[in-house]
Protein backbone atom coordinates (compact mmCIF):
# COMPACT_ATOMS: atom_id res chain seq x y z
CA UNK A 1 0.00 0.00 0.00
CA UNK A 2 2.79 2.32 1.29
CA UNK A 3 4.96 1.37 -2.33
CA UNK A 4 1.25 2.15 -4.86
CA UNK A 5 0.71 5.73 -2.68
CA UNK A 6 4.35 6.57 -3.02
CA UNK A 7 4.19 5.53 -6.91
CA UNK A 8 1.05 7.79 -7.30
CA UNK A 9 2.89 10.65 -5.60
CA UNK A 10 5.48 10.72 -7.81
CA UNK A 11 3.32 9.96 -10.98
CA UNK A 12 1.65 13.05 -9.95
CA UNK A 13 4.56 15.45 -8.85
CA UNK A 14 5.59 18.22 -11.55
CA UNK A 15 8.07 17.71 -14.56
CA UNK A 16 8.19 21.11 -14.84
CA UNK A 17 8.03 24.88 -13.47
CA UNK A 18 7.62 28.34 -14.65
CA UNK A 19 10.17 31.32 -13.13
CA UNK A 20 8.36 33.78 -12.09
CA UNK A 21 9.02 37.25 -12.39
CA UNK A 22 12.19 38.96 -10.14
CA UNK A 23 12.73 34.97 -9.25
CA UNK A 24 16.25 33.89 -9.34
CA UNK A 25 17.71 30.10 -10.10
CA UNK A 26 18.28 29.76 -6.78
CA UNK A 27 14.96 30.64 -5.37
CA UNK A 28 13.22 28.57 -8.05
CA UNK A 29 15.23 25.62 -6.65
CA UNK A 30 14.28 26.85 -2.84
CA UNK A 31 10.42 26.83 -4.30
CA UNK A 32 10.75 23.65 -6.23
CA UNK A 33 13.28 21.00 -4.46
CA UNK A 34 13.60 23.06 -1.10
CA UNK A 35 16.77 24.02 -1.18
CA UNK A 36 18.34 26.65 -3.00
CA UNK A 37 21.96 24.63 -3.29
CA UNK A 38 19.43 22.65 -6.09
CA UNK A 39 20.32 25.63 -8.33
CA UNK A 40 23.04 23.96 -9.97
CA UNK A 41 20.95 20.72 -10.39
CA UNK A 42 18.27 23.09 -12.45
CA UNK A 43 21.43 24.64 -14.45
CA UNK A 44 22.54 21.41 -15.26
CA UNK A 45 19.49 19.52 -16.23
CA UNK A 46 18.19 22.31 -18.13
CA UNK A 47 21.59 22.95 -19.95
CA UNK A 48 21.58 26.84 -18.90
CA UNK A 49 25.54 28.62 -19.23
CA UNK A 50 24.91 30.51 -15.77
CA UNK A 51 22.39 31.17 -13.10
CA UNK A 52 20.44 34.01 -15.38
CA UNK A 53 16.58 32.81 -15.81
CA UNK A 54 14.14 34.49 -17.41
CA UNK A 55 10.88 35.07 -16.37
CA UNK A 56 8.42 32.76 -18.26
CA UNK A 57 11.14 30.02 -18.95
CA UNK A 58 10.01 26.64 -18.48
CA UNK A 59 12.17 24.71 -16.33
CA UNK A 60 12.46 20.77 -16.61
CA UNK A 61 12.45 19.36 -12.88
CA UNK A 62 13.89 15.91 -11.61
CA UNK A 63 12.49 12.67 -11.23
CA UNK A 64 11.81 10.03 -8.75
CA UNK A 65 15.59 9.18 -9.18
CA UNK A 66 16.59 12.56 -7.47
CA UNK A 67 14.90 10.80 -4.06
CA UNK A 68 16.67 7.85 -4.21
CA UNK A 69 20.15 9.30 -4.60
CA UNK A 70 19.24 11.58 -1.86
CA UNK A 71 18.37 8.66 0.28
CA UNK A 72 21.46 6.95 -0.76
CA UNK A 73 23.49 10.22 -0.33
CA UNK A 74 21.88 10.63 3.26
CA UNK A 75 22.91 6.93 4.54
CA UNK A 76 26.88 7.19 2.79
CA UNK A 77 27.06 10.69 5.12
CA UNK A 78 25.93 8.86 8.16
CA UNK A 79 28.43 6.52 7.57
CA UNK A 80 31.26 8.70 6.99
CA UNK A 81 30.63 10.94 9.64
CA UNK A 82 30.28 8.05 12.12
CA UNK A 83 33.57 5.85 11.23
CA UNK A 84 36.52 5.59 13.04
CA UNK A 85 39.08 8.13 11.73
CA UNK A 86 41.61 5.13 11.79
CA UNK A 87 39.17 2.49 9.79
CA UNK A 88 40.25 0.80 6.72
CA UNK A 89 39.49 2.65 3.66
CA UNK A 90 37.99 5.55 5.55
CA UNK A 91 39.69 7.58 2.97
CA UNK A 92 38.64 5.98 -0.40
CA UNK A 93 34.69 6.18 1.52
CA UNK A 94 35.47 9.80 1.58
CA UNK A 95 36.61 10.33 -1.93
CA UNK A 96 33.94 8.15 -2.99
CA UNK A 97 31.36 10.21 -1.02
CA UNK A 98 32.77 13.38 -2.44
CA UNK A 99 32.61 11.71 -6.27
CA UNK A 100 28.87 10.93 -5.28
CA UNK A 101 28.33 14.70 -4.03
CA UNK A 102 29.58 15.93 -7.16
CA UNK A 103 27.45 13.81 -9.77
CA UNK A 104 24.33 14.85 -7.45
CA UNK A 105 25.31 19.01 -8.13
CA UNK A 106 25.26 17.84 -12.08
CA UNK A 107 22.26 16.17 -11.65
CA UNK A 108 23.54 12.74 -12.25
CA UNK A 109 21.44 11.08 -9.97
CA UNK A 110 21.64 7.16 -11.11
CA UNK A 111 25.47 7.85 -10.72
CA UNK A 112 25.60 9.71 -7.57
CA UNK A 113 23.79 6.99 -5.88
CA UNK A 114 26.42 4.26 -7.54
CA UNK A 115 28.94 6.37 -5.93
CA UNK A 116 27.23 6.68 -2.55
CA UNK A 117 26.39 3.29 -2.48
CA UNK A 118 30.10 2.36 -2.85
CA UNK A 119 31.17 5.01 -0.17
CA UNK A 120 28.88 3.00 2.11
CA UNK A 121 29.75 -0.21 1.27
CA UNK A 122 33.79 0.38 1.73
CA UNK A 123 32.82 1.38 5.02
CA UNK A 124 30.55 -1.71 6.21
CA UNK A 125 32.90 -4.60 5.16
CA UNK A 126 34.19 -7.05 7.52
CA UNK A 127 37.56 -9.34 7.47
CA UNK A 128 36.67 -12.52 6.94
CA UNK A 129 37.34 -14.54 9.41
CA UNK A 130 40.35 -17.01 9.84
CA UNK A 131 39.98 -20.75 8.57
CA UNK A 132 39.71 -22.60 11.37
CA UNK A 133 39.12 -26.82 11.40
CA UNK A 134 39.59 -29.35 13.39
CA UNK A 135 40.45 -33.10 12.51
CA UNK A 136 39.91 -36.10 15.07
CA UNK A 137 41.02 -39.57 14.24
CA UNK A 138 39.28 -42.41 16.67
CA UNK A 139 40.57 -46.24 17.35
CA UNK A 140 39.08 -47.81 13.92
CA UNK A 141 41.05 -44.96 11.82
CA UNK A 142 37.34 -43.00 10.72
CA UNK A 143 38.63 -39.60 10.57
CA UNK A 144 36.03 -36.30 11.08
CA UNK A 145 36.68 -33.04 9.73
CA UNK A 146 35.01 -30.41 11.34
CA UNK A 147 35.20 -26.37 9.97
CA UNK A 148 34.68 -23.65 12.42
CA UNK A 149 35.17 -20.23 10.79
CA UNK A 150 36.57 -18.45 7.47
CA UNK A 151 36.87 -20.57 4.32
CA UNK A 152 35.30 -24.52 3.50
CA UNK A 153 37.92 -26.87 4.10
CA UNK A 154 38.24 -29.75 1.45
CA UNK A 155 38.66 -33.52 2.57
CA UNK A 156 40.26 -35.64 -0.12
CA UNK A 157 40.42 -39.47 0.27
CA UNK A 158 40.37 -42.78 -1.92
CA UNK A 159 40.48 -40.11 -4.85
CA UNK A 160 37.24 -37.91 -3.86
CA UNK A 161 37.24 -34.51 -2.99
CA UNK A 162 34.81 -33.31 -0.39
CA UNK A 163 34.39 -29.84 0.23
CA UNK A 164 33.48 -29.43 4.38
CA UNK A 165 31.79 -25.84 4.71
CA UNK A 166 32.09 -23.79 7.70
CA UNK A 167 29.51 -25.32 10.39
CA UNK A 168 29.96 -28.88 8.50
CA UNK A 169 31.34 -31.71 9.29
CA UNK A 170 32.20 -35.23 7.83
CA UNK A 171 33.01 -38.46 8.70
CA UNK A 172 35.48 -40.56 6.55
CA UNK A 173 35.81 -44.19 7.54
CA UNK A 174 39.60 -45.35 6.78
CA UNK A 175 39.95 -47.38 3.01
CA UNK A 176 36.42 -45.28 2.21
CA UNK A 177 35.74 -42.09 0.42
CA UNK A 178 33.89 -39.08 1.83
CA UNK A 179 30.52 -39.41 1.82
CA UNK A 180 28.46 -36.84 -0.47
CA UNK A 181 28.02 -33.35 0.80
CA UNK A 182 23.68 -33.48 2.22
CA UNK A 183 21.60 -31.37 -0.33
CA UNK A 184 22.13 -27.71 0.51
CA UNK A 185 20.10 -25.68 2.14
CA UNK A 186 18.71 -22.21 0.94
CA UNK A 187 20.26 -19.01 1.86
CA UNK A 188 17.40 -17.00 3.51
CA UNK A 189 16.99 -13.50 1.97
CA UNK A 190 16.45 -10.58 4.13
CA UNK A 191 13.25 -9.01 3.87
CA UNK A 192 13.23 -6.07 6.81
CA UNK A 193 14.27 -3.94 7.76
CA UNK A 194 14.85 -2.91 3.55
CA UNK A 195 17.80 -2.34 2.84
CA UNK A 196 19.30 1.14 3.98
CA UNK A 197 16.20 2.38 5.18
CA UNK A 198 16.07 4.80 8.05
CA UNK A 199 14.19 3.59 11.31
CA UNK A 200 12.76 6.07 13.23
CA UNK A 201 11.81 4.23 16.74
CA UNK A 202 10.74 5.21 20.44
CA UNK A 203 13.62 4.67 22.62
CA UNK A 204 13.44 3.06 26.61
CA UNK A 205 14.80 4.57 29.48
CA UNK A 206 18.30 2.48 28.52
CA UNK A 207 18.12 4.50 25.11
CA UNK A 208 17.75 1.53 22.82
CA UNK A 209 14.75 1.10 20.54
CA UNK A 210 13.08 -1.91 19.17
CA UNK A 211 14.26 -3.42 15.57
CA UNK A 212 12.84 -6.24 14.13
CA UNK A 213 14.62 -8.16 11.66
CA UNK A 214 12.47 -10.66 9.11
CA UNK A 215 13.88 -12.99 6.52
CA UNK A 216 12.34 -15.31 4.53
CA UNK A 217 12.11 -18.94 6.10
CA UNK A 218 13.59 -21.88 4.45
CA UNK A 219 12.60 -25.02 3.82
CA UNK A 220 14.09 -27.83 5.76
CA UNK A 221 16.01 -24.98 8.36
CA UNK A 222 15.62 -25.92 11.80
CA UNK A 223 16.73 -22.96 12.98
CA UNK A 224 18.31 -19.30 11.95
CA UNK A 225 22.24 -17.70 12.92
CA UNK A 226 21.88 -13.80 12.29
CA UNK A 227 25.00 -11.93 12.24
CA UNK A 228 24.65 -7.89 13.16
CA UNK A 229 27.39 -5.16 12.98
CA UNK A 230 27.39 -1.96 13.82
CA UNK A 231 29.30 0.79 12.23
CA UNK A 232 31.39 0.91 15.12
CA UNK A 233 31.79 -1.72 17.56
CA UNK A 234 31.50 -5.54 17.71
CA UNK A 235 29.41 -8.11 15.61
CA UNK A 236 26.67 -9.95 17.20
CA UNK A 237 25.85 -13.91 16.35
CA UNK A 238 22.80 -14.56 17.49
CA UNK A 239 20.27 -17.62 16.90
CA UNK A 240 16.72 -17.90 16.11
CA UNK A 241 13.84 -20.90 15.49
CA UNK A 242 11.82 -18.66 13.46
CA UNK A 243 12.45 -16.55 10.54
CA UNK A 244 12.62 -12.86 12.08
CA UNK A 245 14.12 -11.84 15.78
CA UNK A 246 13.59 -8.95 17.98
CA UNK A 247 16.43 -7.03 19.62
CA UNK A 248 16.87 -3.49 21.02
CA UNK A 249 19.70 -1.47 19.44
CA UNK A 250 20.80 2.79 20.35
CA UNK A 251 21.39 4.52 17.21
CA UNK A 252 23.18 3.79 14.54
CA UNK A 253 24.55 2.04 11.60
CA UNK A 254 24.28 -1.51 11.08
CA UNK A 255 24.57 -4.55 8.75
CA UNK A 256 23.33 -7.87 8.96
CA UNK A 257 23.08 -11.17 7.58
CA UNK A 258 21.44 -14.41 8.30
CA UNK A 259 21.72 -18.06 7.27
CA UNK A 260 19.80 -21.55 7.98
CA UNK A 261 20.50 -24.03 9.83
CA UNK A 262 20.07 -27.81 10.24
CA UNK A 263 21.15 -30.74 12.04
CA UNK A 264 24.93 -30.75 10.85
CA UNK A 265 24.54 -28.54 8.23
CA UNK A 266 24.22 -25.04 7.31
CA UNK A 267 23.54 -22.22 4.17
CA UNK A 268 26.10 -19.61 3.24
CA UNK A 269 25.35 -16.39 4.89
CA UNK A 270 23.06 -14.06 2.78
CA UNK A 271 23.40 -10.72 1.33
CA UNK A 272 24.37 -8.39 3.73
CA UNK A 273 21.93 -5.02 4.28
CA UNK A 274 22.61 -2.05 6.00
CA UNK A 275 19.82 -0.11 8.20
CA UNK A 276 19.94 3.10 10.69
CA UNK A 277 18.69 3.12 13.72
CA UNK A 278 17.14 7.04 14.89
CA UNK A 279 14.94 7.94 17.46
CA UNK A 280 11.94 9.02 16.78
CA UNK A 281 10.61 12.64 17.87
CA UNK A 282 8.75 12.52 20.66
CA UNK A 283 4.95 12.71 19.87
CA UNK A 284 3.05 16.03 20.93
CA UNK A 285 0.23 16.19 23.48
CA UNK A 286 -2.86 17.98 22.41
CA UNK A 287 -4.21 19.63 25.88
CA UNK A 288 -7.35 21.56 25.53
CA UNK A 289 -8.51 23.21 29.02
CA UNK A 290 -12.06 23.29 29.33
CA UNK A 291 -13.79 26.32 31.88
CA UNK A 292 -14.97 25.34 35.13
CA UNK A 293 -18.76 24.24 35.40
CA UNK A 294 -18.16 25.16 39.59
CA UNK A 295 -19.06 28.76 40.35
Amino acid sequence: MKGSLLLALLMLAPTEVVVRDGESLAQVAQRTLGDRGGASELKALNGLKDDAVAPGTKLRLPGADRARAQSVLETARNAVKHADAKAARREEAVAKLKEAEAHFQNARYEDAAQAADGAWKLLSVSASPPTAFTVAVDDKGTTTVRTRSGQPVRVEAEGVTRPVAVGESVRVEKGQPPPPPRSPLGVPQPMQPADKLRLSVQFAKGGQGPVTLVWQAVEGAEGYEVELTPLRGEKRVMSATVNQLKVTLPAGIYRWSVRALAHDNRSELSAEQGFEVAEASPKSINLQVQPSKWK
